[in-house]
């Protein structure tokens, strides 16, 4: 791995394999560049957003930017089209701490990636987080009345 894209200390401590996160990073940035350039953001670059990437690794200290808590980043490389089609949600619970990237505003090509767990990426979808704050308390409100 280029010296621009050491495994951050966060992830060392944790024992992650640096070839397991280096195609973590690659791919990542890959899946965000195909979806941007459907968004038809102008100027982005696979190295930028690996560097952009790796540097939400580091600002959350490896942790879910959202809620704080840890990733399990052994997950990473480990998810099996087989075993999702067989087990069906179930098996995607089993993922729901992998370590992924969002747009904090998938509308603002200059919004920063922040690093969260696929649950917390999958309940937010396209929506910024106070969208999806505002979302959770009418169902709360709502909920509590029931």
């Amino acid at each position: 791995m280029a010296a621009k894209y050491t495994l951050p200390e966060c992830l060392k401590r944790q024992r992650v394999e640096e070839t397991a996160f280096v195609r973590w990073l690659h791919r990542k940035a890959m899946a965000h560049i195909r979806r941007d350039r459907k968004r038809r953001f102008q100027n982005i670059q696979v190295s930028s957003y690996k560097g952009q990437i790796l540097e939400a690794v580091r600002d959350a200290d490896g942790c879910d930017f959202y809620t704080g808590k840890s990733l399990d980043w052994h997950l990473i490389s480990k998810w099996d089209n087989d075993e999702a089609s067989a087990k069906g949600g179930a098996y995607k619970r089993e993922f729901w701490n992998l370590p992924t990237v969002d747009h904090e505003d998938v509308r603002n090509p200059r919004s920063p990636f922040r690093l969260c767990s696929w649950r917390v990426n999958d309940a937010k979808n396209d929506q910024t987080i106070d969208e999806l704050l505002k979302l959770a308390d009418e169902i709360r409100t709502h909920r509590n009345r029931a």
